[in-house]
């Protein structure tokens, strides 16, 4: 672990000297925060190592040198049960600090995966899709500008021995670890080996670690602080982390909306028949979701006036109230913005058993905000790569994922936008965003091709509605929601 090693300059020869120093150099680091601060950088800093390195006392220096007005300390803990029922990154993504602020981590998101394959809990195979998953996330918040710090506080075996006799025992304490198992007796070696290979998978240019020798308490400190000050002003001076990925994204060279077609048509008893019988399908399959602690996300998009809302509406009335939630998605408040985009998504994620309907979605980025400018080209881009992930975890994490844009043609949306206008329970429905949105249509057009040529995957579906005539289109969508439901707990299922 050479080769990521950080040490200050300094040679403290006294407690006085490193007084000294701290006084000295503590200003440097707190102008910087709030230097990042007023340029609206979000930082994160993760403190892990050996049992007896210090890193709480890291934690516990960085609140008093630091201003705490701006910063959010979040160690290691059980997962509860809230937790539990949802994608392992979730925990996270619910503390990720907002621009201009500091999250301080314990561990975070590597205790556990190191914890699980050293304890024998996971193969070699599923360490390394972990690891793979977490360099993705880190990649994601680079990417979106947060300054991200980690830091691996080491010791030898003799100096970590050496360390661990002046820690007095706290049994009560003894789930509060970082990344390193000091509870089940593992040899050094073995814990050694397993650090490396995590640092060196997941050491990268835009998401590099540090390691700081922990055997000196004074160097140690001094070299933390010395650290982030340093990388502080680098961000502060315009040097912003190597990316190392690629945007995948690709034009589709189809054109999936044009070739829809949009004549089909339903009549209506044979569309009263069939909805009543899905209605009692669906009641039961939702219950047998929620036995089972089956999630479901269901995503609404499509073009203005093509009949979400109406479709929504049919399909809550075959559910039980208290095992959804439907979310219309808007404008982001102030708060949304100061965090990645996908964060207001994650924060909607249902528990397991629970059924989340989003009318409008995570999709608005390469949609809306691709075709008005909202997103810069490489974000919108970037997005494809980003979604297609988040989709990833929800799936791993048991939750099924369908996705539905409704369609309809030139002719029948002004059709309804006319009827709207004459309409007084359905005014309000149509706006002057509306009107703009249909201007450029033939650009909305272009963007759902690319987003469904780019993110249309095996593990989240889109279902593409052919929404002229709504009695079809609502029982196209009942039935795959029914589909979807009838398989939880059959053999296929599993």
């Amino acid at each position: 672990m050479k080769e990521f090693s950080y040490k200050t300059k300094e040679v403290i020869q006294s407690r006085e000297h490193y007084e000294e120093i701290v006084e000295r150099d503590r200003a440097k680091l707190l102008l910087s925060q709030f230097k990042l601060r007023d340029n609206g950088v979000p930082v994160i800093i993760l403190i892990s190592g050996k049992h007896g390195s210090g890193y709480s006392k890291i934690l516990n220096l960085l609140n008093e040198w630091m201003d705490t007005r701006f910063m959010e300390t979040h160690v290691h803990q059980p997962e509860t049960d809230e937790e539990a029922e949802r994608p392992y990154f979730w925990k996270y993504w619910r503390v990720l600090p907002e621009q201009g602020t500091t999250s301080l981590f314990l561990g975070g998101w590597y205790t556990k995966p190191y914890l699980n394959r050293l304890d024998g809990f996971t193969t070699e195979k599923e360490l390394k899709t972990k690891l793979d998953s977490i360099q993705k996330f880190e990649q994601l918040l680079t990417s979106d500008g947060v300054l991200l710090v980690k830091i691996w506080l080491d010791l030898t075996e003799d100096e970590q021995r050496e360390a661990i006799k002046n820690i007095p025992p706290r049994p009560d304490l003894a789930w509060r670890v970082g990344m390193d198992d000091w509870r089940n007796g593992h040899k050094e070696r073995k814990k050694r080996k397993l650090v490396e290979k995590v640092l060196n998978l997941t050491h990268q240019p835009s998401t590099p670690w540090f390691v700081v020798d922990a055997s000196n308490s004074f160097e140690r400190d001094i070299s933390v602080m010395h650290l982030l000050t340093e990388q502080f002003h680098k961000r502060l001076d315009g040097e912003t982390p190597q990316q190392i990925t690629e945007n995948t994204f690709k034009p589709s060279e189809k054109d999936y909306l044009g070739e829809l077609d949009l004549s089909k048509e339903l009549k209506r008893s044979k569309y009263t028949k069939q909805i009543l019988k899905l209605r009692e399908s669906i009641y039961l399959g939702a219950w047998r979701a929620n036995h089972h602690k089956q999630s479901i996300v269901l995503v609404f998009e499509g073009a203005d006036a093509a009949g979400k809302g109406g479709t929504i509406r049919r399909l809550i009335r075959a559910l039980d109230a208290r095992l959804y939630r439907v979310i219309q998605i808007s404008a982001p408040t102030k708060i949304e913005k100061s965090k990645h985009y996908l964060w207001r998504f994650w924060m909607q994620i249902p528990r397991a058993g629970h059924i989340t309907i989003y009318d409008r979605s995570w999709y608005g980025r390469l949609l809306v905000e691709r075709v008005e400018g909202f997103a810069s080209e490489d974000a919108w881009q970037r997005a494809y790569d980003e979604i297609n992930e988040f989709e990833r975890e929800l799936t791993e994490s048991g939750t099924k994922v369908l996705k539905f844009w409704l369609e309809i043609s030139d002719d029948e949306q002004i059709k309804r936008f006319n009827k709207r206008e004459k309409t007084d329970y359905k005014q309000y429905k149509l706006t002057d965003e509306d009107w703009r949105n249909r201007d450029k249509r033939h650009l909305y057009h272009d963007a759902a091709n690319d987003m469904f040529a780019n993110t249309n995957t095996d593990y989240a579906p889109w279902i593409i509605v052919p929404a002229n005539d709504k009695k079809f289109a609502r029982l196209k969508v009942l039935k795959a929601v029914d589909k979807c439901l009838s398989s939880i707990g059959t053999h296929s299922d599993e």
